[in-house]
């Protein structure tokens, strides 16, 4: 459970007396734009930050390169220190050493750039998911643990750490100035001497009282010593969004005799390394923004001349969290508590990352153990390159023994072996080079307008990225009226609409 932050800089004296709120105005300075790396919990273990019930307090100490952390670690005469990192220096092996020191450390404050950085950050997994998804050692050992392709070499594993420190983001604004010359007048190491009293030290505050595990934490919410007792966890939860191209009966659950769905498939949600900084720009708005503008297109085509199966909008919130959204929804057709069952699903085309595309190209991956005995796979990879004709987009199959990358599809084929394809921009390994990081944004994807342009302007200025993108629901939506039953006749008539499209830079920039 969150509860409220706070990020204080004051003016530390050696002595202690009796503080009241003139005082208090007088020595801290409360800092805007700061959030919180917070704990999370799953079934076995707990990952992220916390501070102490009342927040942690340390000498202020800006880093400035790793060969200074002796300082930290060991030389400073003042522990425990709370250490400022330029966005350069937040990275792997320097976090750990925080960590394993962290009887010296009262917390880190990042500074995030007002440009991304151009060195690639992903705090995630090297492998997103990979306990979660359909290659176990049950379905294909061979697969398993990304045994085969390595998806997010640039991943550092940081957001699945667990640090008994807070450790915040700090907008490079005045007030990271404040911090640098408080440092600079008052804790600044001159040749190698310690400085005097008094101290510059900051104050983190992000106290979480969820421990240990999912259960455990569950269980203490349910204990009440109070009159008015408050939750000590909240569970992850959300809703998918998911819509029809025609109606289907949703008071009678389970299975429909004679209905035959398409799953249109995207993802909704982003994680970052800090709480409530992650745009997900390419990692999951590229292809839900593709995946609406395929179904707005379609709509007068499915009226006008409704195909055979029915195309099912699915977008699924929580993937990024072992996949929660799409294994609720598979476990609700396992149960008979949604609107169609496992047995109606004919196929599943599943739109991914599709912002940085490399020479218009899209790549089309299915699941090699399935496919061994599924025409429908084929049938949907050729309804794919049909689509793409006259549009600026190559669709391209990576190696048969390419198994599927990270996706909602896997939550599916764990259950069922169903036919589907995933759209991704990449052949194997991502070309996120910030993967769940809070730098994928609109700068990474280079939404920008001119300089001349006023706001409204911008408004409806269509950027190169929501060009392309237009192109990619093109491709979407003629692939799923074809697979749907639809005449390749009405093809020409289906056609995304960019300023739709451009509705995602405004998600971008969020």
């Amino acid at each position: 459970m969150l509860f409220p932050c706070a990020v204080c800089l004051s003016v530390v004296f050696p002595f202690t007396g009796v503080g009241c709120n003139s005082v208090e105005k007088k020595i801290y300075v409360h800092l805007n734009y700061t959030v919180p790396c917070v704990r999370l919990l799953n079934a076995t273990h707990q990952i992220g930050c916390q501070s102490s019930l009342s927040g942690n307090v340390g000498v202020l100490h800006v880093l400035e390169s790793e060969d200074n952390l002796d300082w930290v670690l060991s030389k400073g005469p003042n522990p425990p220190y709370l250490v400022i990192l330029e966005a350069a220096l937040f990275t792997r092996s320097i976090m750990m050493k925080l960590k394993n020191g962290s009887n010296r450390v009262a917390g880190v404050a990042v500074v995030a750039p007002n440009t991304n950085p151009t060195e690639p950050f992903s705090p995630y997994t090297t492998c997103p998911n990979e306990n979660t998804g359909v290659y176990t050692e049950k379905y294909d050992p061979a697969y398993a643990h990304c045994n085969v392709t390595v998806w997010n070499p640039l991943g550092n594993g940081l957001a699945y750490e667990e640090f008994d420190f807070p450790i915040f983001s700090l907008k490079d604004d005045n007030d990271t100035q404040v911090i640098r010359q408080c440092f600079l007048d008052h804790n600044q190491v001159v040749n190698g001497s310690a400085p005097q009293y008094p101290l510059c030290a900051m104050q983190l505050y992000s106290h979480m009282s969820a421990v240990t595990d999912t259960a455990t934490c569950m269980r203490r919410n349910d204990i009440n010593f109070s009159i008015s007792p408050e939750g000590v966890c909240d569970p992850l939860g959300d809703s998918n969004v998911w819509a029809s191209s025609r109606p289907i009966n949703t008071t009678q659950k389970g299975h429909k005799n004679s209905e035959n769905v398409i799953i249109a498939a995207a993802r909704l949600d982003s994680r970052s390394f800090f709480f409530d900084i992650a745009p997900g720009a390419q990692s999951s708005v590229t292809g839900f923004v593709s995946l609406l503008a395929a179904a707005h297109a379609l709509r007068n085509a499915t009226q006008e001349a409704p195909p055979n199966r029915t195309i099912l909008y699915t977008f699924f919130q929580g993937e990024t969290f072992d996949y929660i959204g799409s294994s609720r929804m598979v476990y609700d057709m396992e149960n008979n508590q949604f609107a169609v069952d496992l047995d109606n699903v004919h196929s599943v085309l599943e739109v991914g990352q599709v912002g940085l595309r490399s020479d218009s190209q899209l790549w089309l991956h299915s699941d090699p153990v399935s496919r061994r005995n599924s025409s429908v796979n084929d049938e949907l990879i050729e309804n794919l390159q049909v689509a793409s004709k006259d549009l600026n987009v190559t669709v391209n199959q990576p190696q048969a023994s390419q198994p599927l990358p990270p996706s909602s599809f896997q939550r599916f084929l764990r259950a069922r072996p169903i036919p589907g394809i995933v759209i991704e921009d990449h052949q194997s390994v991502f070309t996120n080079r910030y993967y769940e990081s809070m730098y994928d944004n609109a700068e990474y994807l280079n939404i920008s307008y001119p300089s001349n342009l006023t706001a409204d302007e911008q408004l409806e200025h269509i950027t190169e990225t929501a060009t392309a993108l237009t192109e990619v629901a093109t491709m979407v939506a003629r692939a799923l009226y074809i697979q749907a039953g639809g005449e390749e006749s009405r093809l020409p008539s289906i056609t995304a609409e960019a300023r739709l499209v451009r509705l995602m830079d405004v998600f971008k920039q969020k």
